[in-house]
Formats: structure tokens, C-alpha cells, sequence
């Protein structure tokens, strides 16, 4: 395995990379300078685009656009966060005409194509691929963090969209987990046995957690989570005031228009961030929709009344989570520090909040948006030979806990709160031929998903046998990636069979094949459009370049009139069809052809200019030798005749300034006869001949000099 590592926090609105490479932690900087990479891709009837690009193009391609796209992993059509999360989007998803999984429908030439969430996932982590290539580091080793929440729908569903980007992931990594590894690694030289909170509320999600940390060991003691409690529900709570408003004046719902939505959060986000110092703002967009301008007033107050439901949320899990806590027998005053992770806390009533229910301050020693990032290459090389690094111990709090299920009994093979990875053994006897055995979710993730089905498994024992029992010991791992799995060993008896009847969740090996080698496809089209582009933008310049030459001093006469204008007519159309809808634009042998007559009326030109201005050139340097030994000798008379001596005489002075002024006549024909010389034509004066000139004028002088 390559020793370079790359930690992908895959943020709502905004993804961060950093990688272990050449003994050193680096943050991977954006095509924009950034850093961070929005967490946006958007297709185009040709190519696709990610990132800032896809974010800036968003209004205006919105329906080809997929913001959030990790939020969409694993959620079916009947699931009940489809429609909360809907609020958000620029594109609503659809139903799967062939199962109840969802995709979207994205226009691509006119036609609409369906990708699900995966794939469109898997698109947009194989475009951030570029970012640490460009840097050389060339390593498909990724750990990748996920919220908490994930169920193994969603884990499942990231694994494969990791899979169709071609990357290995190495495992996936509870974002609890990440910062707690990090935090320790941060406090390495002070760290003692402390109990910490981290409270990190990004843009779309709330997660607090609280770990123990000894000098050896992490562990992660419990975690609470609000899968909708960020920084765009602030920002949608205040949308639908101004929309409100805004319908009461001019009887439009901002809201159902995806571009002035799309405006609306985007301003309202901006301003929001400017209230955390300032006590108002304003949101103005010109001729937000149908031609009408939106102006709205914000002060501190009104935002934080607008939001109250928001700060009621927030307020409500850190107290229910610090009663978790006590259960365990820890109390907020057993508590080191508060600290935070998202940026969305910087508001002052959120502080407000931390205060009051923890009776601390909000500590503010991390980096935000690089703890993540840190802590999953630091959980790389902890687990990696050839790191030497501190070995910590990392226990994982498991989020859901995962029952059991049989013909005859159910039971907890996986608690909530319980870390892993670990394994867990279950017995099943043959009172049956076939036993069902099920791997379910309690009724925290079936009341979202509608479902509770993990796996089901069927054991087939050769015969029923009351009196001759036979136990098969089955062992179930709850893995590094928070997945539970069958481990299967060899059976002694070859006659009992295990299969896997039902798994609810993860695509099929040949589905899964089919997206990763269309995405290959994809891939390599992108490459190619991205020549195409490049190509284009080329011929672009050229023709920019000579329009700005042709029309320049040092080119009058270079060209007659008719040849002028045919370069420029050539110019003009070749133009309009570079911005015509023309199919031939997307192939670089017509491209070629179509450049190729005004490249050769281009170079015809530039050939007869820098013949020209080479000729021009060899004057010019020819006058400024001239010159330069006009006054040289002009200074040396000076001394001789304020009496100091040079080792020539003011009679040698007065040869070589005729000589100089000589010299500087035929300079003066040679430049005339340049100047009226017909520039369409190539040059009578060779380029050589002045440059003996220059020769023969220097090495003259030389001679003359010398006694």
C-alpha cells in the first residue's frame, strides 16, 4: 500500500481534502484558491463540472445541478427525510421506475438521463481526485468521514459511490471519531484523563459528542445527532419570512422559483455571517423575480427570533445529550472544555446557549475545518505499519442498535453505544430445515426509513433432528465502517448451508460494475472535452492576438487591403461559428480543419511582421551602440582636455568621433530605406547585413582605440 494517505471530509456545502505525503500533513488547495471544494457537480450537454465552477453556474444550470449530494445516500421513495430535504434542493428527486430507490432526472441534450445518488456521488469524488493528482501525490487510499447518523443504508451506499470513483477506501470514519483522534493528537504534550464535548454544526447537521481521553486511549462515550440543524435551516427559516413578505407586496412566493431561491440563500448566508459582529444588515437583490427587487432589513434580534426553532433544537439535544451523559455518571462540571467544530457556532446566541446549559465557554482550539480532515489520516497511519505514530486506542460509538431475529426468538446482537469494531457470536439449531434469521433496526432508524431491514439469511440444515441436535455458531462483526457482516467459516457438516436471502441495502456487483465502467466513460469524455475547450480557447487568443497585431503601427503595410480583409472576414466567421451550436465544435479534427485556413493566413502574416520587426530590431540596437559610444568618446575628450590622460589624444578623440558621426549616416539611410520600404513584401535588407554592420562598426572602433 502507498504510504501517502488522502482524509476527504465530504461536508453538505463544502468538501475538504488533506493528505499524509513526503512526511507531512497538507491541506489540498482548490482550482480557485480555496480551501475547501463546494460539494456540488453539475452536468453539461458535453462534459461535467464540480466544485466552485459547478457552484457559480448553479442558478443558471440548475436543473442539471446536484447540491448535497451526500445527502441523498441511501434514502428511498417512501422514506420520510425525502421530503425535508426536498426544501433544499435545486432538482426533486424521483422514483426509480425498477425498485423504491431515488435518482434524479437530469437534462443532457435535450433528453433526460437518470443517476442515482451514488453514481452521482461516485462522479463527483472522482473529479476531486484531480486536486491531490495535480499535486503529485498519486494514491487511491482514501479514509472518508461520515456523520454519525449514517445508518448502513447510507454507508453502504457511500462505500459503492467510492467504488464507482475508482478510490480505495480504506475505511470509513465516524465524524465523532475524527475529531476526538485529532483533538488528542492537537493536546499530545498536555494530555491527561479529561472528558471533552464536541459540538459541531456545520451547514445542514448537528453533532455532539463527548470522549474520554487517557495518554493511550480514545473513546467516544456518546454521541447525539439532528440530522437537520445547520447553518441553511437558519438560512431557510429567514427565507420563508422574506419570501412571506415578499408575496404580501408583489404576490410572488420567492420559494417556487429555483434562480430566486437559489439567489435568496445564497445572499441570505452572506448576510447572516455578517450579523455574528454586526447588529443589522440588509439583503437586496435586484430583479430577484419576474423583474422586481427584493430589499429586506435584518437586525441581530429579528434573525434570532426568526430562528428560535432552530436555537430551541440546539438547546434541546445539548441538554437531553448531557443527560445521557449522567446516566454514564458524568456531569457537566466533569466536563474539560467545550469545544467547537462547526463555524455555524460562531453566532453569538448559539455561544449563548453553550454557556448557559454547560457552564462553560466555547472553546475555540481547533481548527474547523481541518480537524476532520486531520483526524482521518491520523486514524490511517495509526493503523498503517509504516507510520510511526502514536498508537492510540480508538473506540467507536456505534450509533443504532442492531437486533437479531430468528423463527423463534429477537433479541440485541448490537447495542446503541456500544463500540466497535467487534464481534458477537449467535447459536442456531436445526429445529427447523430452514431457519430465517434477520438482522433488523429498532424503531430509532425504522421511524425514519420506513424500514428496519438490514440483512436476512437463511440457514438450511439437512434434516430436522429433535434428538440429535446440532448448534451451528454463527459470528456477526460489526466492521470498521459501522456495517454489520456474517462472518462465514468453513462448516463441518457440508450439508448445512448459509445464504443471504435479503440485503437492503448496497447495490449489485453487475449494477455496480455498470456504473463504474460508465463512469470511466465519463471520464475519458470529460478529458477530451476539456482538450476540446482548451483547443477552442486557443484558437480564441490566436484570433485576438492578430486582430490587435494587424491594427498596429508596426503592421501597416505588412498586409494590402484585400488581404486584410480576408483575414479578418476568415476571422469573423470562424468566430460566429465558435459560438454556434454547430456538433462539429465538440470534434477536434473539424476544429482543426476549420482553424487550419486562418492559422495559414495568420502565419503568412506574422512571417512578412517579424521579418520586419527583426530588421527593425537590428536598427534599434545598432542606434544604441552608436549612441552609447558617441557619448563615451564625448566624455573621454572632456577629460583630455581638463588635462587627465587616457592614453589617447584629443586628435584620436576627433577620428573616432567622425568615424562615430559616419557610422551614424549610414545607420540613418539604412533606416529610411526600411521605413519606405513596401512592407508587403519581404525585406531587400538582409537581417545579417546589419548585423555586420554593427560588427564590422565595433570592431573598428576597437582598433581605432588602441595605440
Amino acid at each position: 500500500m502507498n504510504d501517502d494517505i488522502i482524509g476527504i471530509n465530504i461536508g453538505s456545502k463544502n468538501t475538504v481534502i488533506g493528505a499524509y505525503t513526503k512526511g507531512s500533513f497538507k491541506l489540498m488547495i482548490s482550482e480557485s484558491s480555496s480551501r475547501s471544494i463546494a460539494t456540488v457537480i453539475s452536468f453539461g450537454d458535453k462534459d461535467r463540472n464540480y466544485g466552485d465552477i459547478a457552484f457559480n453556474s448553479n442558478r443558471a444550470n440548475f436543473k442539471s445541478t446536484i447540491i448535497y449530494p451526500n445527502r441523498w445516500l441511501g434514502i428511498k421513495h417512501n422514506n420520510a427525510l425525502k421530503e425535508e430535504e426536498a426544501k433544499y434542493a435545486n432538482l426533486s428527486p424521483v422514483k426509480n421506475q425498477y425498485d423504491n430507490s431515488l435518482g434524479f432526472n437530469i437534462n443532457i441534450n435535450g433528453k433526460k438521463s437518470f443517476y442515482t445518488p451514488e453514481v452521482i456521488m461516485g462522479s463527483f469524488l472522482n473529479k476531486i481526485k484531480n486536486i491531490w493528482l495535480k499535486e503529485n501525490i498519486y494514491t487511491d487510499n482514501i479514509v472518508i468521514s461520515v456523520p454519525d447518523y449514517y445508518t448502513v443504508y447510507e454507508r453502504q451506499a457511500m462505500l459503492d459511490s467510492i467504488n464507482i470513483s475508482g478510490l480505495n477506501c480504506f475505511s470509513l470514519l465516524n465524524e465523532s471519531s475524527a475529531i476526538a483522534i485529532h483533538y488528542a493528537f492537537a493536546k499530545l504534550k498536555e494530555l491527561d484523563k479529561r472528558i471533552v464535548c464536541f459540538i459541531d454544526m456545520g451547514h445542514s447537521h448537528l453533532t455532539i459528542s463527548y470522549a474520554l481521553f487517557t495518554k493511550d486511549e480514545i473513546k467516544v462515550l456518546y454521541v447525539a445527532s439532528e440530522r437537520f440543524c445547520g447553518a441553511r435551516d437558519l438560512d431557510y427559516l429567514i427565507a420563508e419570512k422574506i419570501s412571506y413578505e415578499f408575496q404580501k407586496q408583489h404576490g410572488e412566493d420567492l420559494l417556487d422559483s429555483p434562480k430566486a431561491k437559489i439567489s435568496l440563500m445564497n445572499c441570505i448566508n452572506k448576510e447572516r455571517k455578517k450579523l455574528t459582529v454586526n447588529n443589522e444588515g440588509t439583503i437586496s437583490i435586484d430583479q430577484i423575480m419576474k423583474g422586481k427587487d427584493l430589499t429586506f432589513n435584518l437586525t441581530k434580534t429579528g434573525m434570532e427570533t426568526i430562528i428560535s426553532p432552530i436555537l430551541t433544537k440546539f438547546e434541546n439535544l445539548c441538554k437531553s445529550s448531557l443527560k445521557q451523559l449522567e446516566k454514564l455518571g458524568i456531569y457537566a462540571k466533569n466536563i474539560h472544555s467545550v469545544e467547537m467544530v462547526g463555524d455555524t457556532l460562531r453566532t453569538p446566541c448559539f455561544k449563548n446557549i453553550i454557556n448557559k446549559v454547560y457552564n462553560k465557554d466555547l472553546s475555540k482550539t481547533l481548527i474547523t475545518d481541518e480537524c476532520i480532515i486531520r483526524g482521518c489520516v491520523q486514524y490511517a497511519r495509526m493503523n498503517l505499519p509504516n507510520h510511526q505514530i502514536q498508537k492510540f486506542i480508538i473506540q467507536q460509538y456505534n450509533p443504532y442498535s442492531i437486533i437479531i431475529e430468528n423463527n423463534f426468538s429477537k433479541s440485541d446482537l448490537f447495542l446503541e453505544g456500544e463500540n466497535f469494531p467487534i464481534k458477537k457470536d449467535f447459536i442456531v439449531n436445526n429445529n427447523q430445515i430452514d431457519v430465517r434469521i434477520k438482522l433488523l433496526y429498532g424503531i430509532k432508524v425504522s421511524s425514519i426509513f420506513n424500514d428496519c431491514l438490514i440483512n436476512e439469511y437463511n440457514v438450511h440444515f439437512p434434516v430436522i433432528n429433535y434428538y440429535n441436535n446440532i448448534e451451528l455458531k454463527l459470528q456477526f462483526k460489526l466492521d470498521k465502517n459501522c456495517i454489520p457482516k456474517l462472518i462465514v467459516f468453513p462448516l463441518e457438516n457440508q450439508n448445512i448451508k448459509i445464504d443471504l436471502i435479503k440485503q437492503n441495502s448496497g447495490l449489485p456487483n453487475e449494477t455496480l460494475n455498470f456504473f463504474k465502467n460508465e463512469e470511466i466513460g465519463r471520464d475519458e469524455n470529460d478529458l477530451i472535452m476539456k482538450d476540446i475547450k482548451s483547443y477552442k480557447n486557443d484558437i480564441e487568443e490566436y484570433i485576438y492576438k492578430i486582430r490587435e497585431k494587424i491594427n498596429s503601427e508596426n503592421a501597416k503595410g505588412i498586409l494590402s487591403q484585400n488581404e486584410k480583409d480576408n483575414l479578418t472576414q476568415e476571422m469573423d466567421a470562424l468566430m460566429n461559428w465558435l459560438y454556434s451550436n454547430d456538433e462539429g465544435l465538440y470534434k477536434i479534427e473539424i476544429l482543426e480543419e476549420k482553424f487550419k485556413k486562418v492559422k495559414n493566413l495568420g502565419e503568412s502574416f506574422y512571417s512578412k511582421l517579424n521579418g520586419w520587426e527583426q530588421i527593425k530590431l537590428s536598427l534599434q540596437k545598432y542606434e544604441s551602440i552608436l549612441y552609447e559610444k558617441l557619448t563615451y568618446y564625448t566624455s573621454m575628450e572632456d577629460k583630455i582636455k581638463k588635462g587627465e590622460s587616457i592614453g589617447l589624444t584629443l586628435n584620436d578623440i576627433n577620428k573616432i568621433n567622425e568615424f562615430i558621426q559616419k557610422e551614424f549616416n549610414n545607420f540613418e539611410k539604412k533606416n529610411y530605406e526600411v521605413d519606405v520600404a513596401d512592407k508587403n513584401k519581404p525585406p531587400k535588407i538582409p537581417l545579417n547585413e546589419i548585423e555586420n554592420m554593427i560588427k564590422t562598426f565595433v570592431n573598428t572602433l576597437e582598433s581605432m582605440s588602441k595605440k
